[in-house]
């Protein structure tokens, strides 16, 4: 999936050089994760809050086709890693990331105000590592699966806009971990 965002932005990037005009990039943030484990053990259930949270971003590129219509690729991670701490003497420290690409589509309210959706497919990873003596190695999980977004953009200038939206990406499972990877995100869009 790596292959495919990073190609997608070369082939974007090639094509802004050959006409800039309908070219885009743009930067976000979401809140922190507020992550909860629940672990077996010894037979009881247990539940441990992260002790330090990460604080998502991301980075996004596309080009408008219409309009109405544009091709867009992204990749979010967090800022960090969130980490637990579990029995005496061990942390787990997990991390996500997610790469995109997909259509996106814009409905103009006003001359300032737009909605616009995007669906397409995106690939999510967890990282997630455990230290104290003895402890496992480290785990990873990829799983590629539906992207989705909806959100608002307010035009600040003729080429700068400000949008908040909601992302959707499957939930990365691994062991009993569920990381979730829907997340509101806060950011600014730079049209050339």
């Amino acid at each position: 999936m790596k292959k495919i965002i990073c190609t997608a932005f070369v082939a974007l990037a090639a094509s802004s050089l050959a006409h800039a005009e309908g070219f885009y990039v743009g930067a976000n943030i979401g809140t922190q994760t507020n992550g909860n484990i629940k672990f077996n053990e010894s037979g009881m259930t247990t539940e441990h809050s992260a002790v330090k949270k990460a604080t998502p971003f991301g980075l996004f590129a596309g080009y408008d086709l219409s309009p109405v219509w544009a091709l867009e690729a992204g990749y979010r991670t967090d800022g960090g890693s969130s980490t637990f701490d579990l029995t005496p003497g061990y942390q787990l420290k997990a991390r996500v990331s997610t790469g995109y690409l997909a259509a996106r589509g814009t409905w103009k309210l006003s001359d300032d105000w737009s909605l616009f959706g995007k669906a397409g497919v995106g690939q999510g990873r967890l990282k997630m590592d455990i230290s104290g003596t003895n402890a496992p190695a480290g785990e990873s999980v990829n799983k590629t699966g539906l992207y989705l977004s909806v959100g608002a953009s307010y035009l600040l200038t003729r080429d700068l806009a400000l949008q908040l939206e909601l992302e959707h990406n499957n939930k990365l499972e691994h062991d009993g971990f569920t990381a979730k990877t829907d997340r509101f995100a806060l950011g600014m869009r730079v049209d050339f």
